[in-house]
């Protein structure tokens, strides 16, 4: 019971096909006002709803297998074996990792997911569950695509299929592991990631203080005094070798991130981009003391820094060196700029930094700035950074608006590229394609507004398309596509999760529509049909 139905004027096929026949290296639309718009992009429905053009298949669930020995998915019965070893129960991409030609011809890809979270009133029933249970239904996935019939699927049992949690054993690296220890358990809230350019995945953890009291006494070695400084970290996973150890990277620093983001400076040395989760959270940067090379030692040591807001541009502070900026960053940065709500980001090949700002009703008149130019409004906005001189390492970078969130038939405030054809409210996660298009996933936490949370294409130098729509309390968890650039990867996160919602009434009983089925947070695909 897939509903498939125009959502957008136009064939927002036609459109993506055109963006992919134009490579950019960067998004140049530019806000304006626009007032030709729908009057919604697309109102909550029970089910997802596809752009005309596109065809969606299914690729993962919420309790399907990730490794091969994972038993049946029983909503609510679920053991602390089962959720070790299925798909979580929220999810948002990190990204694609490049695989080697395979001997047999077959294409394969290697997908690493992120379970940032697990509301209890929504995955079990009466909202009284194991905090066991929960703390492995968090953490990570890794899976294994292969191209089958023309359609990619999810391989069960595939070689590097893996799933991390809350006990997944981690090492601990960086000029900060000697005060913290070399190693420590479990991966806690990790949130939106990214591929490094050497091939391996960064998971940032987001608030994890939460996860510790609802695991203390309850799990092994959660209960000490002292657990809390192993997390908080970036945590690097070489998903193609699934025998590697996670490792946190202390260097990065130490604070609930939202996103991060990873590219390299003009001198060859990582530089890695950290949005602080909040509504006035923080852009941090680090930029690493040596060529990033092969990635061996590329995160080991650097410098940290935080944004200040200057006119339009905003401007790298380095933070002490010592280990208070690293343990307690949030504080060492507290003179960095607030921006409203930042989330996901996504670099550019031409250094273009991309940052998405979920949106900040609580800031005052007082408060608004060239890069903040709204003072309460919750609908969001994107902007756009270029380093001087390309550089991502450059401690100057100039910003500017790229869109204003919010429905253009009752907020005079919104702005959208010309020859948009769709709005949004709250963008959250940024990726870029192969053919320079922006493709954006949106999050409204639950509510229900006159339009649902999307995935959204905005192409190089033109305008904004919604590609599809998650079901009613859902929201979008990133996107990412195959290097054929035909195929695009995305995540229907938290199905029927309204605000009122529950595991006994959901909002929705999408993508089973099965009767006592809960809903399911669902990983699919996009392909021209």
């Amino acid at each position: 019971m897939i509903g498939r139905r125009g959502v957008m004027a136009g064939s927002v096929a036609a459109l993506a096909m055109a963006g992919a026949a134009r490579a950019s290296t960067s998004v140049l639309g530019t806000a304006e006002p626009v007032t030709s718009l729908p009057p919604g992009s697309e109102a909550p429905q029970l089910n997802d709803v596809v752009a005309p053009g596109w065809r969606r298949d299914v690729l993962i669930r919420w309790g399907d297998a990730v490794l091969p020995s994972a038993p049946p998915f029983r909503p609510g019965e679920v053991t602390l074996a089962a959720a070790s070893q299925q798909f979580g129960w929220d999810a948002i991409i990190a990204g694609l990792v490049k695989m080697p030609p395979a001997d047999d011809g077959v294409r394969r890809l290697l997908m690493v997911v992120t379970h940032p979270d697990v509301q209890m009133r929504m995955a079990f029933p009466r909202g009284r569950g194991a905090a066991t249970v929960a703390g492995k239904m968090q953490g990570a996935s890794v899976l294994n695509l292969a191209m089958q019939n023309g359609r990619w699927v999810v391989v069960a049992g595939g070689y590097q299929s893996r799933r991390i949690t809350d006990g997944t054993l981690c090492r601990i690296a960086g000029p900060a592991a000697a005060s913290v220890g070399q190693t420590v358990q479990g991966v806690l809230a990790p949130s939106i990631g990214g591929v490094t350019p050497w091939n391996t995945v960064l998971l940032p953890e987001g608030h994890t203080a939460g996860w510790i009291r609802r695991l203390a006494g309850h799990a092994p070695g959660f209960g000490s005094p002292t657990v809390g400084a192993g997390f908080g970290w970036v945590v690097e996973l070489d998903a193609a070798n699934p025998m590697s150890f996670p490792v946190k990277r202390t260097a990065l620093g130490r604070l609930p991130r939202a996103g991060v983001a990873c590219g390299l400076a003009a001198d060859g040395s990582a530089v890695v981009f950290m949005s602080e989760d909040g509504p006035m959270g923080r852009l941090f940067r680090f930029k690493g003391a040596a060529p990033a090379g092969t990635g061996e030692g590329a995160l080991e040591a650097g410098t940290l820094a935080v944004a200040v807001i200057e006119h339009s541009h905003i401007v790298w502070h380095d933070l002490p060196a010592g280990l208070p900026s690293l343990t307690a960053t949030a504080s060492a940065g507290r003179r960095g700029s607030g921006f409203d709500a930042p989330s996901g980001m996504a670099i550019a090949p031409d250094g273009t930094l991309y940052l998405a700002c979920r949106g900040n009703p609580g800031r005052g008149i007082s408060q608004i700035d060239p890069l903040n130019p709204r003072a309460g409004n919750g609908a969001g906005h994107i902007l756009a950074f270029a380093p001087e001189g390309g550089d991502p390492g450059a401690r100057r970078f100039a910003g500017r608006v790229v869109l204003l969130g919010g429905n253009p038939a009752h907020d005079s405030s919104s702005r959208y590229a010309p020859g948009s054809t769709a709005w949004l409210r709250a963008p959250s996660t940024l990726d870029l394609d192969g053919s320079g298009r922006l493709l954006i996933g949106t999050d409204q936490r639950g509510a229900v507004t006159d339009t649902a949370d999307g995935l959204f294409a905005m192409h190089p130098h033109g305008g904004l398309d919604l590609l599809y729509s998650a079901p009613v309390g859902g929201a979008v968890g990133g996107a990412a596509a195959d290097p054929a650039g035909k195929t695009l990867f995305t995540v229907a996160r938290h199905p029927g999760a309204t605000r009122e919602a529950d595991f006994a009434d959901p909002a929705t009983r999408w993508p089973t529509v099965r009767p006592g089925m809960p809903p399911q947070t669902t990983m699919v695909s996009l392909a021209p049909d």
